[in-house]
């Protein structure tokens, strides 16, 4: 029995109670994260090189990223069946996913318009009009097909021979396909973000860590709960910004819509207050209508999505902005088309509307 004991309390690692944290510059947009219950800096630097790895992936404007490569791949007038990874293709069968559900009003394709609007600019300026219809033409989820693995689409369809698995000059091995016609972009912005907050989740897992908090540019991902001085587990407590920041009935600023208490989900904002310029007295936001090639035109200023998942989440944000209340949460949440989350709209009128269950993390 001492032995035993012995050797137990041996193979358990002892619980600091303090934290690292670090921040960096990846998918355009400042990142930080904090990692409870250690004094090692290590696992910072390492989920640094994971985001550098992903930014490698799903990158739009890097020229070696594989994002890139399969949106400049295929010429135009043309198709084919192009390799991707794992990663790149979940994200792209989840997005194309969602294009099929609202009927295009949340597209995948966007991209060739999306890359005419430069909100980052010191002075912006709105596209001429005749460039964005001319980008409309290529904009339609329709354009690309996710295929799966080739060795599950090639025993379903009978293909024989070898085929190119290679995709850029690296010559690296992908097993997934998606079809894609030339001039078709993919746009991955409203969902890649999610989908490495719970991947960096996941790696922390993998390493042991039950404790930590991810920010990237919006999207803030709990993992468990936060381990305070007495080594306990509580709850995270999240700021959603407010739309309107200058409203309080008093005259003084009202910086957050909500204090969110929380923990091992994820938390995303999407909203008309963040990247934006205003021209001739106009608003311009970086949510665009896939069918205008503009910034939505409607009465949301803002949507607040909760779920376990940041995949889940960061894209639900997107949609249920596009597409409205109606059309997403209560068909999605009735059709059971994605896991469980809840949802708070905030208009431009003030007005607030939020799923039964989003009260219970104020």
């Amino acid at each position: 029995m001492l032995i035993f004991l012995a050797m137990t309390l041996a193979g358990c690692k002892s619980r600091s109670v303090g934290s690292v944290s670090g921040t960096g510059f990846y998918f355009d947009t400042i990142i930080s994260v904090t990692v409870y219950g250690t004094d090692d800096q290590t696992i910072v630097n390492e989920l640094m090189d994971e985001c550098r790895r992903y930014e490698k992936i799903f990158s739009p404007t890097m020229t070696d990223s594989e994002l890139y490569k399969l949106n400049h791949a295929v010429p135009e007038g043309t198709a084919a069946m192009w390799p991707v990874s794992e990663d790149l293709y979940n994200c792209i069968e989840k997005a194309y996913k969602f294009s099929k559900l609202t009927d295009g009003r949340y597209d995948i394709t966007v991209r060739p318009v999306s890359e005419l609007w430069d909100f980052k600019s010191e002075d912006p300026v709105v596209p001429d009009e005749s460039l964005i219809s001319e980008k409309l033409k290529y904009v339609d989820y329709r354009n690309i097909i996710p295929r799966g693995k080739w060795e599950d689409w090639e025993q379903m369809n009978g293909s024989e021979g070898e085929q190119d698995n290679t995709s850029g000059k690296d010559n690296t091995v992908y097993e997934y396909r998606v079809d894609i016609t030339g001039g078709t972009m993919i746009d991955l912005g409203s969902v890649a973000k999610g989908y490495i907050g719970d991947k960096l989740c996941e790696y922390l897992k993998d390493k042991g860590y039950d404790s930590a908090i991810i920010s990237l540019g919006g999207n803030v991902q709990c993992l468990g709960g936060k381990l305070n001085e007495n080594g306990e587990f509580e709850n995270f407590r999240v700021a959603v910004k407010s739309p309107f920041p200058e409203s309080g009935t008093d005259g003084s600023s009202e910086p957050y819509a909500d204090v969110l208490s929380v923990k091992d989900v994820a938390v995303v904002t999407s909203g008309i207050y963040e990247r934006c310029f205003e021209k001739e007295g106009k608003l311009y936001h970086h949510i665009l209508d896939a069918g205008t090639g503009y910034p939505a035109d409607n009465d949301l200023a803002s949507v607040t999505i909760v779920a376990e998942s940041g995949f889940d989440a960061d894209i639900l944000s997107t949609v249920c902005f596009l597409a409205g209340y109606e059309e997403t949460v209560d068909r999605l949440k009735k059709a059971g088309e994605t896991g469980n989350f809840e949802a708070e709209f905030i208009y431009k009128d003030g007005t607030v509307r939020k799923t039964e269950g989003f009260d219970k993390f104020f």
